[in-house]
């Protein structure tokens, strides 16, 4: 499944990036994530919670950032997780980058594989609640950004 997804951040481009580079600051902004920690310099390892369908997945992720061009702001990182009790997993690249600034578009590319029973619930449902995780996400780095929070 494919997903791109774009919002606007009223702050200064270089302001956005580097939050969005701090990896355990990122990761506060997005839903159902806990115990993000740096598992190697380009890797870190988290817990992901998410509501799919009727079901609650807990993933164990592991995040390696594959390129990350500072001067262009663009940026690809790669995600497995497993839910070992659903018996299902994901797998995601995902590219982000920034355009204009003030206010600055952030525009997040993935490419998302869902394995396993949580890949039953199928592509509208699995949309949907990555719509509403990339809302909250963008909501999340707006308030930050934008008030200082």
């Amino acid at each position: 499944m494919q997903f791109t997804h774009q919002f606007s951040v009223n702050a200064e481009a270089g302001a956005v990036w580097d939050f969005l580079c701090d990896v355990p600051q990122m990761a506060a902004c997005i839903p159902g994530t806990s115990n993000v920690r740096e598992a190697a310099p380009s890797a870190y390892d988290a817990e992901v919670s998410a509501k799919i369908g009727p079901v609650t997945a807990r993933f164990a992720c592991r995040v390696t950032i594959i390129d990350l061009n500072d001067e262009e702001r663009i940026g690809v990182v790669e995600l497995n997780g497993k839910d070992t009790k659903l018996g299902g997993g994901v797998k995601a690249s995902m590219q982000m980058r920034l355009e204009s600034t003030m206010p600055t578009d952030v525009i997040i590319t993935s490419d998302v594989d869902v394995l396993g029973k949580i890949g039953q619930y199928g592509h509208g449902m699995i949309s949907r609640r990555a719509d509403a995780m990339l809302d909250d996400f963008a909501s999340c780095v707006q308030a930050k950004l934008e008030t200082g929070a």
